[in-house]
């Protein structure tokens, strides 16, 4: 019995030994889990971060084109008329306008308010865009004049800026603005490469261009004007997307590793339970064959999961009971009773 009862005090001294180094140890492997936490779920928005911005700047990229293409022109002045050939780009077969953006179309006249310009009155603008091969894809026809003013606003002007205009700093011309095409729109098998440009009369010109605006609307009028407030909204919204995605993956990751984990449990508990058959077998075949114990059995531990788990250790590890008994037994003195009757019995039965 105090057999039993020291070996009893050393299973739970070993089993409470065991819990003070676990709850030593948990605090310190939970700031671990913790601190990797932390690091994974930074380096995770700093991912979505800077992939959210990139993205957002390839679409912009893609999405919004350029606001203004302006050309020059080279007005020449023939008996027949005076024209140009206007080219928009370097290459024929380069397309430089989307087929998605509606444009306006005009022609800037940079004029001297000549007494020759004011004399013409009112004269026609010719405009063609052309693809490639040179065939017409828009064309549009406007008049335009210099705007009217009487002898006296002239004479007021002049006086006004009498010093900048001999001093060289002010000229006596005007922009003349020609609005020739509005809600324009290139074609995908036709894009338009250069334009064609006509006055019916020669108005005297300092400088003149073709300009083609974007008219944007919608999305792109607010990504184009208003840059910094669609760029913080469309990355905010991208984060979030990829952090709520992040987290879907992490938790289906996690499931998949618990599920392929979870099948070693089982067969451990039935392996336990075929040791304690095994055990029960063994207790039931020594008692069948005589050689019981007169000595009371091992009393019976609580019914705590972590108990009968220190149990279990400290029985595989410890020696059995015959082995504990052959080692703690050197002389014949100190026999157990059943080994002691069972050689008085053989040597009754030699006599």
């Amino acid at each position: 019995m105090t057999h039993y009862m020291d070996r009893l005090r050393n299973r739970l001294a070993a089993g409470a030994d065991r819990i003070r180094q676990l709850g030593g140890a948990a605090p310190a492997r939970t700031g671990a889990a913790l601190a990797m936490r932390v690091l994974l779920v930074g380096a995770a928005v700093v991912a979505a971060v800077v992939s959210s911005a990139a993205l957002y700047g390839l679409f912009y990229r893609l999405y919004v084109p350029q606001l203004v293409h302006q050309a020059p022109v080279h007005l020449q002045y023939a008996a027949n008329g005076t024209a140009a050939e206007v080219s928009f780009v370097a290459a024929a077969h380069y397309k430089f306008l989307s087929t998605s953006q509606a444009y306006t179309v005009a022609l800037d006249l940079h004029v001297p308010a000549s007494e020759t310009n004011r004399a013409l009155g009112v004269f026609m603008v010719e405009l063609e865009l052309r693809d490639r091969r040179g065939r017409a894809v828009h064309r549009s026809a406007r008049a335009a004049m210099l705007p009217y003013r009487s002898v006296g606003v002239r004479a007021l002007q002049t006086l006004v800026r009498a010093v900048p205009l001999a001093l060289g700093l002010a000229d006596e011309s005007t922009w003349l603005h020609v609005p020739l095409l509005e809600r324009a729109f290139d074609r995908h098998f036709t894009p338009i490469t250069h334009a064609h440009v006509a006055l019916s009369k020669p108005v005297q010109t300092y400088a003149a261009s073709v300009t083609i605006r974007a008219q944007f609307s919608g999305l792109r009028y607010w990504m184009y004007y208003w840059r910094l407030p669609t760029a913080l909204l469309f990355v905010a919204a991208a984060v979030a997307w990829q952090l709520v995605l992040a987290a879907v993956a992490w938790s289906v990751l996690e499931s998949y590793a618990r599920a392929r984990a979870a099948p070693a449990a089982p067969r451990a508990d039935g392996q336990h339970a075929e040791l304690l058959a095994l055990g029960g077998q063994r207790g039931s075949g020594l008692e069948s064959s005589g050689l019981d114990s007169p000595e009371p059995k091992t009393p019976s531990l609580p019914g705590s999961p972590l108990v009968r788990a220190l149990s279990f250790l400290d029985r595989q590890s410890a020696p059995s009971d015959s082995e504990a008994d052959e080692q703690s037994v050197p002389d014949g003195s100190s026999q157990p009773q059943s080994l002691r009757r069972r050689a008085s019995g053989r040597r009754a039965d030699d006599n």
